[in-house]
């Protein structure tokens, strides 16, 4: 008869904190023209900014995202293009 040992290992159930790690910043959201804090209220536009309810606008706030060629893309996918078979005359 053989005697099987199991070995335990033991870990501690919650490390020590270690005293350089500090507490995460809140994130504050302000207007990418003005430094306007917006909050809630914020207005995310397409070239990934955040900005207040006067620069949210893309002329306003000199926005460097292409519209039309994403636009062009869309309505590309969206409509396929159909083409008819040519009559033959007789």
């Amino acid at each position: 008869s053989s005697s099987s040992s199991s070995t335990v290992c033991l870990e501690e159930a919650s490390p020590s904190p270690s005293p350089d790690v500090a507490p995460p910043a809140k994130k504050v959201n302000r207007c990418g023209q003005c430094k306007k804090r917006v909050g809630l209220t914020g207005f995310s536009c397409r070239c990934g900014g955040l900005f207040c309810s006067e620069h949210r606008y893309d002329a306003a706030h000199s926005c460097n995202f292409d519209y039309k060629t994403m636009e062009r893309e869309q309505i590309a996918k969206k409509n396929q293009v159909c083409v008819a078979e040519k009559i033959q005359r007789i």
